[in-house]
């Protein structure tokens, strides 16, 4: 009886010391892998980083863009309304003076001649 404990412990603790270093061996296989992914993780992330930077360095290169340009709107906006200002003022004396002044009526009135026609050609 005791040599049938003896050979029971005996291949008992064998067994356990496999199952062991099979764990052992499973644990640093999957630290290693570990490891490995978290090496990938770390390069993608300086990536991402070094991506953010530079697309920062654009969007704010953009941002001064948009600037000058709505700068550049408002004064052309400013221009044109002077300049649509000024047309309606032209119009309005140029009307004014159509209803006073017949020789300005006739003048107006009068066909435009072929030779200054094809200066607008």
């Amino acid at each position: 009886m005791i040599n049938i404990l003896s050979w029971l412990f005996d291949h008992i603790l064998s067994v356990l010391i496999a199952a062991l270093l099979i764990v052992c061996l499973a644990l640093t296989f999957l630290y290693k892998h570990a490891c490995d992914e978290r090496d990938a993780a770390l390069q993608n992330a300086a990536l991402a980083i070094e991506t953010n930077k530079a697309n920062q360095e654009t969007i704010s290169a953009l941002e001064v863009e948009i600037v000058k340009r709505d700068e550049l709107a408002a004064i052309w906006q400013e221009e044109l309304a002077k300049e649509r200002r000024a047309r309606d003022d032209a119009r309005e004396e140029v009307n004014a003076l159509l209803g006073q002044n017949e020789s300005v009526r006739n003048w107006a009135f009068d066909p435009v001649p072929d030779d200054v026609w094809q200066l607008f050609d």
